[in-house]
């Protein structure tokens, strides 16, 4: 059997498609940051490979994606953004409940030797470190502007 030029394309693209995720795999996991630049490097190489190749289908007819439907696409980040703000609420909630705890603990700990005669050692989580204030924790996801359709 012999594959005609739109086969042979789509196979290309698939294996581009393969390739880039196994090189985006490799650029998350790399253990130092020159291995890293490397595996970035190749796998804009791969992208671009696979745009052209694209491009190319795309040219001839042999590829068209689905067009966005603004609506639908609308309604899909705001639920993700609704999720989003649950999520951020439901963690600072319960970070400002740890803290609570922690603090009446503290209140009713003596310093030295408790109890058992064993040293109480204090360790608190996140001390030193900027705490996020209410626009800081909105705005850690911002959508982006304008989507490529």
């Amino acid at each position: 059997m012999v594959l005609d030029e739109k086969d042979r394309l789509t196979d290309a693209l698939v294996t581009e498609k393969y390739i880039s995720n196994g090189y985006n795999t490799a650029t998350i996991e790399s253990a130092n940051s020159q291995l890293m630049e490397a595996f970035a490097g190749i796998l804009r190489d791969e992208h671009q490979i696979q745009h052209e190749i694209f491009l190319e289908m795309h040219n001839r007819g042999w590829y068209r994606p689905k067009a966005a439907d603004m609506n639908e696409l609308s309604q899909n980040m705001n639920k993700w953004n609704q999720e989003l703000q649950r999520v951020q609420n439901m963690a600072f909630r319960q970070q400002t409940t740890h803290q609570q705890e922690q603090h009446q603990r503290q209140q009713h700990q003596q310093p030295g030797f408790q109890g058992s005669h064993m040293p109480q050692y204090g360790f608190q989580t996140g001390v030193g470190m900027p705490q996020a204030n209410e626009q800081q924790r909105q705005t850690m996801y911002r959508p982006p502007q304008n989507p490529m359709i």
